[in-house]
């Protein structure tokens, strides 16, 4: 305690000492105390103001990473980051004001205890006495100005500051419970002395605020942001909701827990999302053509599509991915089959009560293995059902340079390419009397919906094409400000048939303007490939900035699939030549889609094992090694 009152107490004492001198009363000198050192710490609450603007003008961003990075810790705050590194923010600037604050009042309270030779007196009340509850005094207004000054600092501080901003009603209310309590406290167990200068300190922060306000107002400074937590914000009827939802989730999920655990497994399938599903669907489908196996089926997702199949070998079990990380450690099953690569990285472990486990990866893409995931996604499957020959080539030569133990490497084939292939061939095909052109970009950064469509779409104005804009569906609920304001500039309200007209697809109820058009404009979503290859037509590609997961891909030697073939199944065009050469491009590949046609099904020959059969060949591999258990 010397030592805390040698470092805080003596020096805060002098200065106080000093300001008594000039008023002649140790309260005003306490309250004067107070408004020096706002004045003094003005300058850093300042940067913390404009640190929190930063942060600000960052949220609608940040919030886009946690839906484009859900699942990938490590890749969420990498990029989070580099984020805040771009834009010199902060994390802690924010509490180093406070912290201080902090500090300083330790040090008042040690003034307070070993209190001068001078009168103390101030309104009638002692400033080195501690107010009593069970001795009741005048001095418990102390607690009440205290929590009242509290209160009001955070009113105006909720209403306006940048960092309160940024933040849920809900967050900012149970902030200002705990300032609030933590003045009250203050003024209750400290000196009234303490007390007086934390209420003046609170008021101050008001004056403080408000100023701040005025020189750096985050509505001017951050209108866009402001703009779209308004817009995302949820009313108290939807936030009661969303929390008998997750209530509901909670105890829904704690039964599939329950049941997946007594539950006697031979065969589990893992799925983040609904979407996942098509990818195992042909597989499935065999399986519970071809035994009496019982599918346990593990998905994050609570909409999953699969909880509307009800088919009596097929059992669904909701967990979110927190539960998931324990749930897998503890994993007894035979076969574990998923399309979630980087096992043994973030919520994804082997089991560790069973070492004889077969883990699966079933690819979620029919080109290159060793560009768009991470370079170590597949170092811990004992299996990997290949889609064709090039990522047999890709994984063997992974594991020579990493000298990895070889997988089994099952020739499998695409189930969606399968799927699609089906579906298309059952459409009663009929010539388009004006040609229609798809343009479906990926969601990735730099997109072609992010960098280029505005050149594209005016480029096409005026075109005889039929043109059809289908955002992909995380796209939309990453940037609906964006798709709102390209759906009102380029949206036709022209009818279909008339040259020229442009509509967007956002409601992905069907497949149609996929199967029925006559040339397909991506950027590198593997749509393009899945296009060329199911209807034989050719597709356009547009050089955005190429998504790269795995930064050494061209150590392995191996060019990828996704820039080998683009140029094979139609054509490429960079981004600065859509003015010159997009429609030219774009006349080229419909006048010789025929030629295309050959080629393109030479392709699938080449890349593609057992078309229209992957689901034979990956059930009977299943089946196989189920057998062996």
């Amino acid at each position: 305690m010397n030592f805390i009152n040698t470092i805080l107490g003596t020096p805060l004492s002098l200065i106080i000492d000093l300001l008594y001198r000039i008023t002649d009363s140790y309260g005003l000198a306490i309250i004067l105390f107070a408004v020096v050192v706002r004045a003094i710490l003005f300058p850093l609450i300042t940067v913390a103001h404009n640190n929190s603007i930063r942060f600000l003008r960052l949220y609608p961003e940040l919030e886009r990473m946690k839906i484009r990075y859900a699942g990938d810790k490590e890749k969420l705050g990498e990029e989070q980051y580099q984020l805040f590194k771009e834009a010199k923010y902060s994390p802690i600037m924010g509490i180093i004001p406070l912290l201080l604050q902090l500090v300083i009042i330790v040090g008042v309270m040690q003034v307070l205890l070993d209190p001068p030779a001078v009168d103390l007196m101030f309104l009638g009340l002692e400033l080195d006495v501690v107010p009593s509850i069970v001795n009741p005094s005048a001095t418990l207004i102390i607690p009440v100005l205290s929590g009242l000054a509290a209160t009001a600092f955070c009113l105006v501080q909720n209403k306006i500051s940048p960092a309160m901003l940024s933040q849920s009603k809900r967050t900012n209310l149970g902030m200002t419970i705990f300032i609030v309590a933590l003045s009250i406290y203050f003024g209750v167990v400290l000196p009234v002395g303490v007390g007086i200068y934390w209420t003046m300190g609170n008021l101050m922060g008001i004056v403080v605020v408000l100023l701040l306000d005025v020189i750096y107002n985050p509505k001017k400074l951050a209108p866009e942001a402001l703009a779209y937590i308004e817009a995302n914000r949820k009313s108290p009827e939807e936030l009661r909701e969303q929390r008998a939802i997750e209530k509901q989730l909670s105890i829904r999920e704690i039964a599939d827990i329950s049941r997946f655990k007594v539950a006697d497994k031979k065969l589990v399938f893992y799925a983040i999302s609904s979407g996942q599903y098509r990818f195992y669907k042909t597989i499935i489908d065999y399986i519970i053509n071809n035994s009496d196996i019982e599918i346990h089926y593990l998905t994050n997702d609570p909409n999953d599509a699969l909880f509307n199949e009800h088919h009596s070998q097929i059992k669904p079990y909701y967990v979110g991915q927190k539960k998931m990380i324990t749930l897998m450690l503890k994993l007894n099953t035979d076969v574990l089959v998923t399309t979630v690569p980087d096992l043994q990285s973030f919520h994804f472990k082997r089991s560790i009560v069973r070492e004889d486990i077969e883990y699966i990866f079933t690819f979620h893409s029919l080109t290159s293995a060793h560009l768009v995931y991470k370079e170590k996604a597949f170092d811990h499957f004992d299996s990997i059902f290949c889609v064709g020959s090039h990522q047999v080539t890709e994984l063997r030569r992974r594991e020579e340079t990493a000298k990895l133990p070889k997988k089994q490497l099952i020739k499998v084939g695409y189930s969606v390419y399968d799927q699609i292939k089906t579906a298309y061939e059952q459409l009663d095909k009929q010539a388009n009397g004006i040609p229609k052109i798809l343009i479906a970009p990926s969601w990735q950064a730099d997109n072609i919906l992010d960098i280029c469509i505005e050149k594209m779409l005016e480029s096409l104005g005026g075109s005889s094409y039929d043109i059809t804009v289908r955002p992909h569906p995380q796209y939309i609920k990453l940037y609906p400000e964006r798709i709102e304001e390209l759906v009102a500039r380029f949206s036709s309200v022209r009818s279909s048939q008339e040259k020229g007209s442009v509509r967007f697809e956002l409601d992905f109820l069907g497949n149609e303007s996929i199967y029925t058009a006559d040339l397909l404009i991506t950027d590198w979503s593997t749509i393009g490939y899945e296009y060329a290859y199911c209807t034989l037509k050719p597709c356009l590609f547009i050089n955005t900035p190429m998504k790269v997961m795995n930064p050494n891909y061209k150590l392995y030697g191996i060019e990828p699939l996704d820039i080998t073939l683009r140029d094979a199944v139609g054509g490429s065009i960079d981004v600065e030549d859509i003015n010159s050469t997009l429609l030219d491009s774009i006349k080229k590949l419909l006048n010789e889609k025929d030629s295309y046609s050959k080629q393109i099904e030479e392709i699938v020959s080449q890349y593609i094992y057992y078309p229209g059969r992957s689901g034979e060949a990956g059930g009977k591999y299943i089946l196989k090694q189920l057998e062996k258990k």
